[in-house]
């Protein structure tokens, strides 16, 4: 009797089983440099939805991550570019945070160890940026990116994406808004006449 033949549809990765060896090398150079070629044209055309950015020192691990997330952009991996503009967004609010807090212990104002910060790191990030946003050292508009950010990231990591495309770029800018409010030069300062100057304060909301 034989046997009916089923048809399965699947997708799979050898590469790894392959000999390591210089002639296995060669062809893995041809094939990345074929996909490499193959998504150039698309990750040129999206250079221009990425906004500009300029951060002020010191550079903390998010500078290397903003990094990331716009080069995954760049690649068309959007879910992971969603995702990354969360974790970038979220360690600055909890850096913020480190920066913005001191507390009294008897006539000493002091900042906390980093011991005791790290008590916040598992916090919901929204709620830190609500406190920030309460005690005017972040803006309106950069708590509501943070939150907006959050929700979107939230998304992705549970793996409900939809407009991943649209979703990544929106992150993009929601992170972007959260970091000229934050890390950004022109936070604190702007181009004037051609001159690099820094910005008038602004009353608080107080």
């Amino acid at each position: 009797m034989i046997e009916k033949l089923h048809h399965m549809e699947m997708r799979f990765d050898f590469l790894s089983n392959q000999p390591r060896n210089d002639q296995t090398r060669k062809l893995f150079r041809k094939f990345l440099s074929r996909e490499f070629e193959r998504n150039l044209p698309d990750a040129v055309e999206r250079i221009w939805e990425l906004p500009p950015f300029a951060l002020k020192p010191p550079f903390g691990i998010y500078s290397d991550l903003l990094v990331e997330a716009r080069n995954l952009f760049l690649d068309g991996y959007f879910y992971s570019c969603v995702a990354m503009c969360g974790i970038v967004g979220e360690r600055i609010i909890k850096d913020k945070l480190r920066a913005s807090v001191l507390v009294k212990k008897g006539d000493q104002v002091q900042s906390p160890e980093s011991t005791a910060f790290d008590q916040f790191e598992r916090v919901d990030v929204s709620s830190i940026a609500r406190f920030l946003n309460s005690a005017d050292i972040l803006s309106d508009e950069a708590a509501k990116a943070a939150k907006d950010l959050g929700e979107l990231r939230n998304s992705y990591a549970h793996a409900r994406g939809e407009n991943l495309e649209a979703d990544a770029i929106n992150a993009i800018k929601l992170l972007h808004t959260l970091i000229e409010d934050t890390v950004s030069v022109f936070k604190d300062h702007e181009i004037k006449d051609g001159v690099f100057i820094r910005k008038a304060v602004t009353p608080s909301k107080g």
